[in-house]
């Protein structure tokens, strides 16, 4: 029995020295199984995400786990959506961490598989490898920029040494989101963007900006029908309508500059004139001076939202375009348990 406990890091007391030396092994047993235990953990990889040259970097974030003892298995998604269900198997495999090594789609994925399954008690760690990594900025977690820069394995070190704090979710027509949804002009951008995946990855701003462009000059408003926790009704044609997690948009833009990720609410946007131009300006008003309410843009914040268009309007998750309207939003209060550096979750962007 010594030489099969000592294998396990166990100390043992001899019975003559310490009356409750079986309680004290069965504490010092649980201990160590605890702490086995939550040193295991599933990376779901998405080969894909961003550009080849940030995925040769994904192998100094597995050096950096197994160096802390971690037990880690990589599971590499093989189709759209393939995130989503690897995470709902991790969750009913028992995992107690689930990491995922790719860009914002892949991670409200994951978030969503996660969530299906019942793991509001799992934590979930980010390896940010792609091209917007748009919740990773938020958050303060490094990605890489080159080649040889060793960003992946710093995010893992945020995993490993730091313990999980739990934030809010967006919940859409079932599916979870952790950084927006968009209804309207953006979701159409997304969508043509995300279907030519090769020009995103050559060219991603200019991808993201001249698609924009383009579908601006193309886009009708639908009649939009906005219902706020089942209090207030907004009607018009509305182009597009924000609901965000957090205040960071579309990479560069802190649009939302009092978002709080752990509050319980969702921070709307609502551009209501249907003018291309009009839209435009508001637009840019509102990236020089988040904090003013230019003409032309609405901001609420709700626990629910309803949304009701004709004709139906595409909407996307996290710059996962999913479907078209109707649409139901609610927020998950502290739903995730999520590893973060401990400079954000003492900063402003957490209410408490």
């Amino acid at each position: 029995m010594r030489n099969d406990l000592t294998d396990y890091g166990l100390r043992i007391t001899p019975v003559a020295s310490s009356p409750n030396v079986g309680f004290e092994l069965l504490l010092q047993a649980d201990a160590m199984f605890q702490s086995n235990h939550h040193m295991k953990a599933v990376i779901i990889r998405n080969p894909i995400s961003g550009s080849p040259q940030r995925q040769f970097a994904f192998a100094r974030a597995v050096q950096a786990f197994e160096e802390a003892g971690w037990e880690v298995d990589v599971w590499v998604t093989k189709r759209k959506g393939h995130a989503r269900a690897l995470a709902a198997q991790a969750v009913e495999a028992g995992w107690p961490t689930i990491v995922v090594a790719g860009g914002d789609g892949s991670i409200g994925q994951t978030v969503d598989g996660m969530l299906h399954a019942g793991g509001h008690d799992v934590s979930l760690g980010i390896i940010p490898m792609g091209t917007g990594n748009v919740f990773a900025r938020e958050m303060g977690l490094p990605f890489p920029k080159s080649p040889g820069d060793d960003a992946p394995a710093r995010a893992a070190r945020i995993i490993i040494q730091n313990e999980p704090v739990r934030i809010d979710v967006g919940k859409a027509n079932g599916h979870h989101f952790l950084s927006w949804a968009g209804v309207g002009l953006d979701a159409r951008v997304t969508e043509e963007v995300e279907s030519q995946l090769a020009f995103k990855r050559r060219a991603p701003l200019f991808s993201y900006g001249a698609t924009a462009v383009s579908t601006l000059l193309h886009y009708q408003a639908g009649r939009v029908r906005l219902v706020l926790d089942d209090e207030e009704v907004i009607l018009g044609r509305f182009p597009l309508v924000v609901a965000a997690n957090i205040r960071l948009y579309a990479r560069y833009f802190h649009l939302n500059p009092d978002a709080r990720i752990d509050d319980g609410l969702m921070d709307l946007l609502i551009f209501t004139d249907p003018s291309k131009i009009k839209l435009a300006l508001s637009a840019v008003r509102l990236i020089i001076q988040p904090k003013r309410r230019p003409a032309g843009v609405v901001r609420r914040q709700a626990r629910r939202v309803e949304i009701l268009a004709d004709p139906p309007q595409p909407y996307h998750l996290d710059g996962d375009p999913l479907g078209v309207t109707p649409l139901t939003l609610e927020s998950v209060h502290r739903g995730l348990r999520i590893h973060l550096p401990p400079a954000i979750t003492s900063s402003s962007r957490f209410s408490s």
